[in-house]
């Protein structure tokens, strides 16, 4: 009984771990250019809101160095909440030419 009891908690817990993902995607900006066929992306976590991984810079001008964009026609972000939030993966997507 005690060996069930421990393994149906694990279960409920890993349950409950997974069920705490969630990815929110938004768009971040738009320009009047043709939509290109490039895609640069950059991503890093969050650890409790505030720690960062250090040294790793994501934002919209390395997604497009990272893809040799020149010209940028939208920017997406996402945001996937792991953890009930406590981890974060912040991800940048540059699309252009």
């Amino acid at each position: 009984m005690k060996k069930f009891l421990v393994k149906a908690s694990a279960l409920l817990f890993a349950g409950f771990m997974m069920a705490s993902c969630c990815t929110i995607s938004y768009p971040v900006a738009a320009t009047s250019n043709p939509v290109g066929s490039k895609c640069g992306e950059t991503s890093s976590y969050v650890y409790l809101g505030v720690f960062g991984s250090k040294g790793k810079k994501t934002g919209i001008q390395q997604s497009a160095e990272k893809a040799g964009i020149t010209s940028i026609s939208h920017v997406d972000s996402y945001v996937k909440n792991i953890l009930f939030g406590i981890v974060q993966k912040r991800t940048v997507k540059v699309y252009g030419e």
